[in-house]
């Protein structure tokens, strides 16, 4: 039994470190609120779910390491010259919900064993002057959905 206590311990004691350090990595990289036009936010061994309120939406940058993110873009506002987002997904999963009206186009998928799902209105069913949203996924042995509706995983 006193065998196996210390290695017990010290797993825990590792398993503590790794989440704390896993929670400042994810302050530091955190700016921007609801409300501001340019955000990023990483989740680290955890879970994330952010709406973003933006007028003016012009950047994000959103990352998951073994953690799971649901990012909401439905009640935000595109600034005229379009939006550019980064969503990158390492052993976790990604949603990023974003309204029926906007033309969303995913460019550089990078799939490294993972999964990307791109549910969004076709770009033949929009008016040529469609609030216009361009997204990066790099996606890492995990999965990420981009989609109109409240997607899932």
């Amino acid at each position: 039994m006193r065998t196996l206590l210390k290695p017990l311990l010290l797993l825990i004691a590792g398993l503590v470190v790794t989440r704390l350090a896993a929670l400042v990595v994810s302050r530091q990289f955190e700016q921007g609120s609801e409300a501001s036009d340019e955000f990023r936010r990483m989740v680290c061994l955890d879970g994330l779910e952010f709406t973003s309120r933006a007028g003016g939406l012009r950047s994000a940058d959103v990352g998951v390491v073994l953690g799971s993110a649901k990012v909401d873009l439905r009640n935000a506002v595109i600034d005229p010259a379009g939006a550019t987002i980064l969503l990158e997904n390492t052993l976790g999963s990604l949603v990023l919900n974003v309204r029926d009206d906007w033309a969303v186009t995913v460019a550089d998928v990078i799939v490294g064993g993972g999964e990307t799902e791109v549910r969004v209105t076709s770009p033949d069913e929009l008016p040529a002057d469609a609030p216009e949203l361009r997204v990066s996924v790099i996606t890492r042995l995990g999965g990420t959905v981009i989609t109109t509706g409240d997607g899932g995983m």
